[in-house]
């Protein structure tokens, strides 16, 4: 895509979300001191907090960051003040590139308020001094099961028959990095899938792998990202750099990813009336739900057991009490989505990583290895 510099300072806005967590690791795979930077690490472009110090020094600022509101106002109220800091302060340090992940298509849907604020960042990138390279993706599968929830009413998912044309994040972060790695674009490049669904027909099939009885219905009407549709509103144009990951290859990735469950040992090593405090009965946690074990919360998936801190990083809402589909958990607070074995952010307004602990079962006593030394981590 572009001529791959070395060994520079890449500081990486949203580095612990979806993208941002996978872009930083790609980055130091090749050499590059890829710099996380959030809020939990104290940069906050918003206000400007901390911009100064992790800039200093940087070659590269890649925004991947997402507003914690999808409301007209306030997405368009943050992507105005975030990227205006984020360009000030990154003239001010020197910064020779900016990259910014952007949508595919937002410039030819000004009815939905979320893509006029994009629009509204990609001017503002345009319009500095520093160079620049604007990445527009299609959307990503691992929202494939959030956008069937935004467009369910009653046991009806209602999507328009348009062209879609999602790929994996992972692919996504790849792309996000090689354009990090080289020279500035100034210009747009869109990245897509390898190949193009029916956007009712790609839901129908997510849904159907997680045997989700929703009914997905073809609406020409149904409204994404609060605007209607046309034909190929969702796709690239033709130039468009693919992926490599096919999404019937990501849904047979993503179920291996669910841990095996554990074979049990003695049963009789445990007393079940004498539950110690990283103890509980598997009994009591049936697949597809959660319980509050001390400070951390247990889930069964399919019969495999996970295990994570018990509050949510964003405002510390207890995630025992949220919606737990698949391997993904809701917050019930302000709807922040992690994955509960990995601890992955999949969705704002949270941007650090859950804790996660191991879950050893013993005959039908699940424990919880929640030491330093039992391999409590954060991924």
């Amino acid at each position: 895509m572009t001529s791959e510099r070395s060994n520079m300072k890449i500081v990486v806005i949203g580095g612990s979300g979806l993208i941002g967590s996978k872009l930083i690791v790609k980055l130091r795979e090749h050499g590059h001191q890829a710099v996380s930077a959030s809020p939990a690490s104290g940069v906050n472009t918003l206000t400007g907090e901390g911009l100064a110090e992790v800039l200093e020094g940087a070659a590269v600022v890649v925004d991947v960051s997402n507003s914690p509101s999808f409301a007209d106002a306030a997405v368009m109220e943050f992507f105005k003040t975030s990227t205006g800091n984020l360009l000030t302060y990154e003239a001010a340090a020197g910064v020779g590139h900016h990259v910014a992940l952007s949508v595919v298509g937002c410039d030819h849907l000004p009815d939905s308020g979320y893509l006029r604020a994009k629009v509204a960042q990609e001017k503002l990138i345009k319009e500095s001094s520093i160079p620049y390279s604007i990445v527009r993706a299609t959307q990503f599968f691992e929202f494939v099961n959030r956008i069937a929830d935004s467009a369910t009413d009653g046991n009806t998912v209602r999507l328009p028959p348009v062209r879609f044309q999602p790929l994996a994040a992972d692919d996504v972060a790849s792309a996000v990095a090689r354009v990090a790695m080289g020279s500035p674009l100034n210009g747009i490049v869109e990245i897509a899938g390898p190949e193009q669904f029916r956007f009712d027909e790609l839901i129908h099939l997510g849904l159907s792998v997680r045997k989700d009885p929703r009914e997905v219905v073809a609406d020409p009407h149904a409204r994404y990202f609060g605007t209607e549709l046309s034909e190929r509103s969702l796709v690239p144009g033709d130039n468009a750099v693919l992926g490599e990951t096919r999404f019937e290859d990501w849904l047979s990735r993503s179920a291996s990813q669910i841990p095996p469950t554990p074979q049990p040992a003695v049963a009789a090593s445990i007393d079940p009336a004498a539950l110690k405090e990283n103890e509980f009965r598997t009994s009591e946690v049936p697949p597809g739900s959660a319980l509050l074990v001390g400070d951390v919360a247990a889930f069964n998936i399919a019969g495999s057991f996970c295990a994570t801190q018990a509050k949510c990083t964003h405002r510390q809402g207890p995630l025992s009490k949220g919606k737990l589909d698949g391997s993904t958990v809701t917050c019930p607070i302000h709807g922040a989505q992690f994955n509960v074995c990995t601890g992955e952010v999949l969705r704002g307004p949270a941007q650090e990583p859950l804790k996660t602990y191991r879950v050893i079962v013993d005959g039908e006593i699940g424990r919880l290895e929640t030491g330093a030394a039992a391999g409590a981590k954060t991924t």
